[in-house]
């Protein structure tokens, strides 16, 4: 599993030092029996069912993660990247293309980008949000990833209608750092429905809940920018403010809450200081896409 997990870090470009680190730490669970034994134990139960106990696995990685004297978010971020071995197979099992999956386990490393920016961990922060990718019930298709839902409320559009049972795609805009132009969002979405067209009938419908979709984006983004033009792209049919602003490590990158000390970096991040400043609150939005 070593040259395995080596292997993978090398395919994935995982940056050097950080591939290092997690390989050291891997040898260290290697080391030690008690914290070989739970990663063996994990490595097992997902072996023999993707759909394992998902604490099972959790307490498992923190015992290990504990014995060792490493953080919890980094012997996480390793079990999972393991179980990618047996993941291919399954993708291989099911026809399901090796872009896929090289595109799907990205985002491993980018959960990982993230808990290293905030925390200065190398690891994951995410856990019970991996658990979609090992158990396949979600997929990266270009740009975005996405699972089947049920809608979960009424709605209409036209002649398109929507019951709360109705299967639709939640979509999911991963930290991957690539530009979300409507260019590769139309190519992601055409490549979604190709895909799980055989699942979700008509009307085939999206539907993403984020603070991408926030509608004070409205007066506090150009409209020419990337984010404000994905937006437009749903019809808004719900929203909410986040009094705690809990949307602003994802924009800026900390915990820091306090909007004087903010970073600047970027135009977005400029906007929502000063929106902060002005005492604005981060929000989300919810939003329908037909296909």
């Amino acid at each position: 599993m070593r040259d395995y997990l080596m292997n993978f870090l090398n395919q994935q470009e995982y940056m050097p030092d950080d591939a290092e680190y997690l390989v050291s730490c891997y040898d260290k669970i290697q080391n030690n029996a008690f914290a070989k034994e739970c990663f063996d134990k994990a490595i097992k139960l997902y072996d023999e069912d993707m759909f394992c106990e998902y604490g099972d696995i959790i307490d498992l990685a923190d015992s290990a993660a504990k014995e060792i004297y490493i953080y919890e978010y980094t012997a996480e971020l390793i079990m999972f990247l393991l179980f990618t071995k047996k993941l291919k197979e399954r993708y291989d099992e099911k026809g399901i293309s090796e872009e896929i999956f090289e595109t799907t386990v990205k985002d491993f490393r980018y959960q990982m980008q993230g808990c290293k920016q905030k925390r200065g961990i190398v690891g994951t922060e995410c856990a019970d949000w991996c658990m979609g990718f090992i158990q396949m019930t979600r997929f990266g298709l270009g740009r975005f990833f996405y699972e089947i839902i049920k809608f979960g409320r009424d709605y209409k559009c036209g002649d398109k209608v929507l019951t709360p049972e109705t299967k639709v795609l939640n979509v999911h805009i991963p930290a991957s750092g690539e530009p979300l132009s409507p260019e590769l969002a139309i190519e992601s979405f055409k490549r979604a429905k190709e895909f799980y067209k055989e699942e979700i009938g008509e009307p085939f419908a999206c539907k993403c809940s984020s603070w991408l979709l926030y509608p004070e984006h409205e007066h506090m983004l150009d409209h020419s920018s990337n984010i404000y033009r994905f937006m437009k792209m749903f019809d808004c049919i719900d929203y909410g403010i986040k009094k705690n602003n809990s949307d602003i490590p994802r924009i800026f990158g900390t915990y820091e809450m306090r909007p004087e000390l903010l970073s600047e970096k970027t135009s977005l991040q400029r906007a929502y200081k000063k929106h902060l400043l002005a005492g604005g609150k981060t929000g989300y939005g919810v939003g329908v896409l037909f296909l």
